[in-house]
C-alpha cells in the first residue's frame, strides 16, 4: 500500500462520513434524551480483496441511556464475624 493509496482510502471515508452526518443529523437530534444528549457513530470497514479497495461507512444514532445498579454481595460461604464493639474513651 503506497502513501497515496493510503490518503485516497482515508479521504473516501472522511467524505463518507461527512456525507453522512449532514445527512442525518437533523433526525439524529430527535433521538435527544431530555438532557440534549445523543450519539452518531461511525464504523468504516476497508475491505481489500478486490481489486478495488471497498470502503463501507455505517453510521448509527443512539438516545444516551444510562441506568446502574451497584451492591455489596457478602460471600454466602464466609460466616460473619462478630466484632467486639469499640472502646469508649
Amino acid at each position: 500500500m503506497t502513501p497515496a493509496q493510503t490518503e485516497a482510502h482515508q479521504a473516501a471515508a472522511r467524505e463518507a462520513i461527512k456525507e453522512l452526518l449532514e445527512a442525518n443529523f437533523l433526525e439524529a437530534e430527535k433521538s435527544a434524551d431530555d438532557e440534549g444528549r445523543f450519539a452518531i457513530t461511525f464504523r468504516v470497514t476497508f475491505d481489500r480483496s478486490h481489486p478495488q479497495t471497498m470502503v463501507k461507512v455505517t453510521s448509527r444514532v443512539s438516545r444516551a441511556f444510562v441506568d446502574e445498579i451497584e451492591l455489596r454481595v457478602s460471600d454466602p460461604n464466609q460466616p460473619e464475624l462478630e466484632l467486639a464493639p469499640e472502646p469508649h474513651l
